[in-house]
């Protein structure tokens, strides 16, 4: 079968960490978003793998260099909207084809996911209906699907990855849609064109996928490296520094007389000394002094120096630091 990634966002809610890395290649728990999606891909037959670039496209094209998967990159020119991205990759494929969203990190057997004869699509349910795509079902069997519904019927939201049947099929229902017009939010949706086929007879399934891990925003990366780490954990001994875990911790990274963890993610190079970090992404080549952090993501080749103060406090004395 075939494959779609697209990662053409420019990841506007993850800056300045994007402003000069494509966000499907910001590190959580241990490597980039990217490899995380396609090291799920190993038990697939694989034809081809089409990625849907956008800005910054030519680091992500170095970085699939590294897999020995047949890739084809194609440029979304303009940002129309998730389904004019899948319209951008599908043109020219045929037969099956799986579609995952490069900015989405799913825990799921995706050939089990692709069986059948049936499209199929992966749901969850969720607090905030009123934010994604939302299927309506009868027994797993799609009914209706809405994007972004003022008045949710259903709390089942579309999580980023679907297997059709025929991508062609897909492919001229967004046709159908720029040719009319028809856009939610001012975008040309992928549920709305699922929409369409759907009332021309085509079948979906939803799939409910526990094990759904957003990217989209700086404190939604740092959830997702701690949920990651309970699979990824991986650290070698170090003098004069304490680690608890769960981490990832580059063999590379050079750490003095610190305490890391839990839920620390530290890349290639990093140098980390005197310092206190938890619940952090520390990427390649940063260096990290004297500092605590928590909850923090720290780009590569960032400097992050902090202080000690030596104080003698006398008795009912108050200190302040800003």
């Amino acid at each position: 079968m075939n494959i779609i990634i697209p990662v053409a966002g420019e990841g506007t809610r993850l800056r300045p960490h994007t402003h000069i890395i494509p966000k499907s290649l910001l590190y959580v728990a241990g490597k980039p978003i990217l490899a995380h999606i396609l090291d799920g891909f190993q038990e697939l037959n694989i034809s081809q793998i089409v990625i849907v670039l956008g800005a910054m496209g030519e680091a992500i094209i170095d970085f699939c260099e590294k897999y020995p998967y047949d890739f084809k990159f194609v440029l979304q020119e303009e940002r129309l909207g998730l389904g004019h991205a899948i319209y951008t990759g599908a043109r020219g494929l045929t037969g099956a084809t799986m579609v995952l969203l490069g900015d989405t990190i799913i825990d799921y057997n995706f050939k089990t996911f692709c069986r059948g004869t049936t499209n199929v699509l992966a749901v969850k349910e969720v607090a905030d209906p009123k934010r994604f795509g939302i299927v309506e079902v009868d027994k797993n069997n799609v009914t209706n699907l809405v994007e972004k519904p003022r008045v949710p019927k259903s709390n089942l939201a579309i999580i980023g990855l679907y297997y059709f049947q025929q991508i062609a099929k897909v492919y001229n229902a967004v046709d159908y849609l720029m040719k009319k017009g028809i856009k939610t939010r001012g975008e040309y949706q992928l549920t709305d064109a699922l929409k369409y086929l759907l009332k021309k007879g085509e079948k979906f399934r939803a799939v409910k996928v526990d094990k759904w891990y957003d990217c989209g925003t700086a404190a939604a990366l740092i959830k997702t490296n701690h949920h990651l780490l309970q699979k990824t954990h991986h650290f070698k001994k170090r003098k004069n520094t304490i680690v608890v875990p769960p981490v990832y911790i580059d063999d590379s990274a050079d750490i003095i007389g610190s305490i890391i963890g839990p839920n620390v993610s530290i890349g290639e190079d990093v140098i980390i000394k005197n310092s206190i970090i938890k619940d952090s992404i520390v990427n390649r080549n940063a260096k990290v002094e004297n500092a605590l952090l928590s909850e923090s993501i720290i780009g590569e080749k960032a400097v992050v120096k902090g202080g000690f103060k030596k104080l003698s406090v006398s008795d009912s004395s108050v200190i302040e630091f800003p």
